[in-house]
């Protein structure tokens, strides 16, 4: 009998969700590793307790669980979304239970961490749209350009044509002319940012060092640092691996999100690039830290979008960009923040290929 627990106790360890289940009394009688990870709480911490001690900070966990223990109401496959202390969301798949089916006396919860997956599945969705307004905004420059061209050349002819006209009339017509010009060149700048943005670049992949390109784009990027009364930081990891990356458009990538940064520090700050590894995952990770303004909880689900931006100045194109670039490399962004506080971005990118075939074959 020893062993039919034991094999029960092994099966529900193996399981990739967490367990928490309350008798009739509403107490904790079982709790496997993944819920406590999940809680952040030791098994002696959660076993025997109420559920409104264990979910006092999720709430919606807490009314699903009342809901089964009080009222006899299950759940099934409910996804919840929980905003974590430091920042961040973490998506869950919540599933509710009877501990004993024929007498519906307590519950089980059942919850599972899927926030890869919904992170997967929006980073798919920016990528399609990312292709069909590319297309489309391919076809409105070319369509915008030739004739933006034309009146360009003619705004030229007619301040020549001025040169013949009396002083004063002259002067009033060419500070006309001038706005005029002034805003073809604003017009031609947003039809190139429509351009720059609808091509998809063939990436030119070779094994290169992240700290390499996080070194050179701070180099470039110090004059400007100084001018703002930013101060820049490298805290480079020694023990990097190589990756296989488009240094150019990595570089691109970096500096977006730095002079992002440098405008999210209006007053002056510290900006910080860290590297760390991660060999269990075959990943390498760039953490860019400012102390600018934070952003909120609506902008976080917003700033990736096109053409979302919260400065006057702004395209709304850089972080989209990032984006695009990291993904193309196999990679993933995330981030946490807090308003008034500064704001802390992750770019994972995976390890070289060749560095994992030859993992691979050390392990045969």
């Amino acid at each position: 009998m020893s062993d039919v627990a034991d094999y029960g106790i092994s099966i529900v360890e193996s399981l990739g969700e967490g367990i928490l289940a309350f008798d009739q009394m509403q107490k904790v009688v079982m709790a496997n590793s993944y819920v406590q990870k999940l809680l952040a709480k030791s098994q002696d911490k959660i076993m025997g307790q109420s559920p409104e001690f264990l979910l006092a900070d999720r709430p919606d966990l807490l009314r699903m669980l009342k809901a089964g223990l009080v009222q006899r109401q299950l759940f099934t496959d409910v996804d919840l979304v929980h905003h974590l202390a430091g920042g961040g969301m973490q998506h869950l798949r919540v599933n509710t239970s009877f501990l004993n089916a024929q007498t519906q006396a307590g519950v089980v919860l059942t919850v599972r961490d899927i926030s890869e997956v919904k992170r997967s599945e929006w980073e798919m969705g920016q990528v399609e749209k990312m292709t069909s307004l590319g297309r489309l905004a391919a076809s409105v420059a070319h369509d915008v350009r030739n004739p933006l061209g034309a009146i360009d050349i003619q705004l030229q002819l007619l301040g020549e044509d001025l040169e013949g006209v009396p002083d004063d009339l002259r002067l009033k017509l060419m500070r006309r002319l001038t706005i005029a010009q002034t805003e073809m060149k604003r017009m031609d700048r947003i039809v190139h940012n429509f351009l720059r943005f609808s091509r998809n670049p063939q990436l030119h992949l070779e094994r290169l060092m992240l700290n390499d390109v996080v070194r050179h784009v701070f180099e470039l990027v110090s004059p400007e640092a100084r001018e703002r009364n930013i101060e820049l930081a490298l805290e480079l990891a020694g023990d990097m691996l190589a990756i296989d990356g488009d240094e150019d458009q990595l570089a691109q990538a970096v500096l977006n999100m730095t002079v992002n940064a440098f405008q999210a520090m209006e007053g002056g700050g510290t900006l910080v690039a860290r590297t760390q590894m991660d060999l269990e995952a075959h990943q390498v990770c760039l953490v860019l830290s400012d102390t600018g303004c934070g952003i909120s909880d609506t902008e976080r689900d917003r700033i990736f979008e096109f053409y979302y931006t919260t400065k006057d100045e702004g395209t709304g194109l850089g972080l989209s960009i990032v984006q695009r670039i990291i993904y193309q490399h196999g990679g993933h962004l995330d981030l946490s923040s807090r308003v008034g506080q500064g704001t802390t971005f992750y770019i994972y990118l995976p390890v070289s290929e060749k560095k994992k075939n030859a993992d691979n074959k050390g392990g045969l």
